[in-house]
């Protein structure tokens, strides 16, 4: 198997993925969904709530605001104290929450909470739990798919490979030896302009052993993380099946 990345851009990467099977990059898009453990925040003491929203509607709000998590300090049921304590007049942000620990905050600042009017205050105190998203989908730390590589198949002359290139509307195929490559596999959406442009030469097709994986983190851990803590999900699991089987007679 090979890993290669073809692109990045703030929280979202896509990687090449070579020789392998769609059985285990689903695995790992599970996996990566469902057991890689990140902070949220879980238990609220709401000591004062004059705002006009019910307490279980802002409880819904905060919890599902990603959370910064430094996977070394806390493992699966550890848990990080929060406060928000605000007076109005004023629209409370996911900023103005404040953390017991300098290293885990909210990652995203501008998400409105309540909107206080003058003499209203909100006073909660709040713990973040580490858990995963088997539990809730508040615990899951990004967003996770994959597709096959796309690739044509067929022979084509350079006067007609003109066309197909020209016909592609995003620009990404390269004429080679007699072949038509898809230069960037991970923009094509399979719109089907070069089988047409192609009139019977090409053929759009699917790989079996290669893959895009995109991987869009919500800012609680890093994309590598995720996919490394995905991996090591796998492996344990793996494990846990080897050890049980050991003990068949």
């Amino acid at each position: 198997m090979k890993v290669k990345k073809v692109f990045e851009d703030g929280n979202e990467v896509r990687l090449l993925v070579t020789g392998t099977n769609i059985k285990l990059i689903n695995a790992i898009r599970r996996a990566a969904m469902s057991d890689v453990p990140v902070l949220a925040i879980e238990d609220l003491s709401i000591h004062k709530n004059d705002s006009v929203l019910f307490d279980e509607y802002i409880g819904a709000r905060l919890g599902l605001l990603p959370l910064k998590t430094d996977l070394k300090s806390y493992k699966p049921g550890d848990r990080v104290k929060l406060v928000l304590k605000e007076k109005g007049p004023k629209t409370v942000m996911s900023s103005d929450i404040r953390s017991l620990d300098p290293n885990v905050e909210v990652v995203c600042k501008n998400v409105p909470i309540v909107k206080l009017k003058e003499g209203q205050e909100i006073f909660i105190e709040m713990e973040a739990v580490m858990s995963t998203g088997r539990e809730h989908a508040k615990w899951q730390p990004a967003l996770i798919a994959y597709n096959e590589v796309p690739k044509l198949e067929g022979k084509i002359g350079e006067k007609s490979a003109k066309a197909v290139l020209q016909a592609c509307p995003k620009k990404i195929l390269e004429y080679k030896a007699g072949k038509i490559i898809i230069d960037r596999p991970d923009e094509c959406d399979l719109c089907g302009n070069c089988e047409e442009a192609g009139h019977g030469k090409l053929k759009l097709a699917l790989s079996n052993s290669s893959f895009i994986l995109r991987v869009e983190t919500y800012g609680g851990i890093s994309n590598l993380d995720v996919l490394k803590k995905a991996a090591e999900a796998l492996e344990e699991k793996c494990k846990e099946f080897e050890a049980e089987l050991k003990k068949i007679k």
